[in-house]
């Protein structure tokens, strides 16, 4: 067994993931956790996909995660973090950090110190990276069904995006097609789970086990199994120890869900919401700012043990618009709704795929502009709510690192407003000097 002990704080890059967590991509790849192909670059495609010897990804429609729980790839991950090494998957939240941001690496540490005791976990691995299948934490993708098509998105991830990528494919630069490349037919599908009739008994036998469900889609408040499964744990009596989370675009009123909700320990939801008015509805395409509204009173009433966050994705589209967002939330009243965290603001996220996309793709003057009022922002908030809410510097520290594309952001935009019908340019029309780049 190893003799390495645990560093839970992550101050040499350590993360809890590989041992204690399955995660699956859409196509029901396995990969170490969900941020771990956001680290991909031109030459290192899903780097954060558990892989064969033969090179080939172990995917959850035909293998069983057991099975390759000690595969080279994963023992490798294992040892580099026991040896404080930084793994090539793991670029992302290493990037983070580095921008004083609490990445998904540091913030689940800190959750899993309270749960579990890390050198009895650690005290399973051998000195090859291999430990007994046993995982505490799973993180399901149950397909790629949704109900909105957002402008960030891509059809592996929403099937409402699947026409208009079409279209844009056949419509867009060569420089650009590389960007947004998806092919169905290499991904296999996205209804892995049940074409796989061990996935869910495979699930079902760790349940006594599992410590926390994390659960995305798609939207998984549409899908059918995401409802059958939550209703297993809560009738064979294993939702009361288990924390259930889940990222929602929330346009979905389910009042069986609701009710599904009170039979687990905690239940966290991420409420995906990036703007608001016009800016919403071009970001979170075809949702409606009314709905929102509407839509905002049922998240604002959920049972006790249910913590809901407004998380939005910050991007190159709605940098700018971040001050005028935070106070309106502040403001709204709301009773429960990022009341515990986030110093009652709300929950932000660096986007960053697509590249072009990225807060720091912007022209100088504009970057210059969100700083401004960002710093204007941390005035208002006032020290207090500043010491809690930090991600604003880290969103600082991203508009300082140097453009690469804007006029890739500029095709993107022009041409998803000739298949959308929507104009960037009208709504974002702080943006229109992105033109002249």
């Amino acid at each position: 067994m190893t003799t390495k002990t645990s560093n839970p704080k992550g101050e040499k890059g350590f993360c809890i993931l590989p041992f204690i967590h399955l995660s699956t991509r859409t196509d029901g790849s396995m990969q170490i956790c969900c941020h771990a192909n956001s680290s991909s670059t031109e030459n290192n495609r899903q780097p954060g996909c558990n892989r064969k010897d033969d090179g080939s990804i172990v995917n959850l429609k035909v293998d069983k995660a057991e099975s390759y729980w000690n595969s080279d790839y994963m023992r490798s991950v294992r040892m580099d973090m026991i040896n404080g090494k930084y793994p090539r998957a793991c670029l992302q939240c290493y990037k983070e950090e580095k921008l004083g941001y609490k990445s998904k690496r540091l913030w689940e540490n800190e959750e899993w110190e309270n749960r579990i005791n890390f050198d009895d976990i650690l005290n399973k691995v051998d000195a090859q990276g291999s430990m007994p299948y046993g995982i505490h934490y799973v993180d399901m993708k149950l397909g790629n069904k949704c109900d909105l098509a957002c402008v960030m998105c891509n059809p592996a991830d929403s099937t409402k995006w699947i026409p208009d990528h079409n279209k844009l494919i056949s419509s867009s630069s060569e420089e650009l097609n590389k960007e947004i490349y998806w092919n169905k037919s290499e991904a296999g599908g996205y209804n892995w789970w049940k074409k796989n009739k061990t996935y869910w008994s495979d699930i079902y036998e760790q349940l006594h086990n599992l410590k926390h469900i994390y659960i995305i889609g798609g939207e998984p408040t549409i899908n059918n199994e995401f409802k059958t499964f939550l209703q297993y744990c809560v009738d064979n009596n294993y939702a009361k120890d288990i924390e259930l989370r889940f990222n929602t675009n929330g346009q979905n009123e389910d009042n069986e869900l609701k009710e599904l909700y009170k039979s687990f320990k905690h239940v966290l939801v991420h409420l995906s919401m990036d703007g608001i008015e016009q800016r919403y509805e071009y970001i979170r395409y075809p949702g409606t700012w009314d709905k929102q509204l509407n839509v905002l009173n049922y998240w604002d009433n959920m049972p006790d043990n249910v913590t809901v966050d407004i998380d939005c994705t910050v991007q190159a589209l709605n940098v700018l618009h971040l001050p005028k967002f935070i106070k309106w939330k502040m403001e709204q009243g709301f009773n429960r709704l990022n009341i515990k965290r986030f110093a009652g603001t709300i929950g932000m996220h660096l986007l960053w795929t697509p590249n072009f996309l990225q807060i720091n793709n912007l022209p100088y003057e504009i970057k210059q502009q969100a700083i401004n009022d960002l710093l204007e922002l941390k005035e208002y908030l006032g020290p207090i709510k500043m010491e809690k809410y930090k991600k604003i510097d880290a969103v600082i520290n991203k508009l300082k690192e140097k453009e690469f594309n804007i006029p890739m952001l500029v095709e993107y935009l022009n041409n998803m407003d000739k298949i959308r019908g929507t104009s960037w340019k009208d709504t974002f029309p702080e943006l229109i000097s992105m033109q002249k780049n």
